[in-house]
């Protein structure tokens, strides 16, 4: 057990020397690493934050209907209250939306050069939440056939979509993904094969004198892995550099929607995460490098 100690730290100790004897070559190496791994952890930190802000958002399914000037008001706010998918039904007149837009934009002259309050009367009515999304659309189409009905906007529908543009993100993420792991893969197989063959007399020899193919294989399993996990670190680096960077833009942004935004650093599970994938994935390319190598020796 002692000798087996001992031949890992051998290793473990080469290789670190090795890495530090070419800071160059080092450097450029967990650079690509980083940014392959920066870019889906970007990526996947911008879906979560904006699928927890939207996970937190109260969304009523809601219909507005716009009137026509000729509509029977009485007529249809009866008909809707005979309705039993409707949990409550208001009428908002012409006046009071002209009102509440004044309000929000902050201007009381917005009838200014306008002979009349072009707004229409209104229904605001909310569904009961047991309600099916396509009960929602047939009410939609069954109120689009009254007469005195202009639109009708179904004030939910916004949250279906963006739920639908999460979930193409995710499948988006995982291409992504799988990409960027297969180059991540093919370009650490082949920096451990230019090490290879830099090394290739001593392998040689090494083999001459009986060394078996662990013995060769382990300072390049190591060289792979630190550099998989030092370049997990970078990535997460880049990662969290463009989020603050872009965080104030983004809450600008958000500010002027009137709601609080902003997009989450990777927290400890990410970092977790990351480090253990890219140093998974350069493990495999070394494997694979030193395993081409070795097989011309038998």
């Amino acid at each position: 057990m002692k000798h087996w100690f001992r031949l890992h730290g051998l290793a473990l100790s080469r290789t670190v020397g090795a890495l530090l004897r070419h800071p160059v070559a080092t450097l450029l190496h967990l650079a690509v690493i980083g940014l392959v791994a920066s870019l889906p952890l970007g990526l996947y930190l911008l879906l979560s934050s904006v699928a927890g802000v939207t996970s937190k958002m109260p969304v009523e399914p809601q219909l507005t209907v716009f009137l026509k000037p000729e509509a029977d008001v009485g007529a249809l706010r009866a008909q809707l209250a005979r309705d039993g998918r409707l949990a409550q039904t208001r009428f908002v007149p012409k006046d009071e939306a002209l009102k509440s837009m004044e309000a929000a934009i902050g201007s009381g002259d917005l009838l200014a050069g306008l002979p009349d309050n072009p707004l229409p009367d209104a229904f605001v009515l909310t569904a009961r939440r047991d309600v099916p999304a396509a009960e929602l659309t047939r009410l939609e189409q069954t109120l689009l056939t009254d007469p005195g009905v202009d639109t009708v906007q179904l004030d939910s529908a916004w949250a279906a979509r963006l739920e639908k543009a999460i979930a193409l993100g995710r499948h988006a993420l995982q291409v992504v993904v799988l990409l960027l792991a297969v180059a991540l893969v093919l370009v650490t197989g082949n920096a451990i094969r230019m090490q290879i063959l830099t090394r290739r007399e001593e392998i040689e020899v090494a083999k001459l004198i009986g060394a078996t193919d662990s013995f060769i294989r382990r300072p390049f399993h190591y060289s792979a892995a630190i550099q998989g996990v030092l370049g997990g670190l970078v990535g997460c680096g880049i990662a969290a550099g463009a989020i603050t960077w872009l965080n104030p833009a983004v809450g600008e942004l958000a500010a002027a929607y009137g709601q609080p935004f902003l997009l989450a650093l990777p927290g400890p599970v990410e970092l977790a995460a990351v480090c253990v994938t890219t140093m998974l994935l350069c493990l495999l390319g070394a494997w694979f490098a030193v395993w081409r190598h070795l097989r011309r020796y038998r």
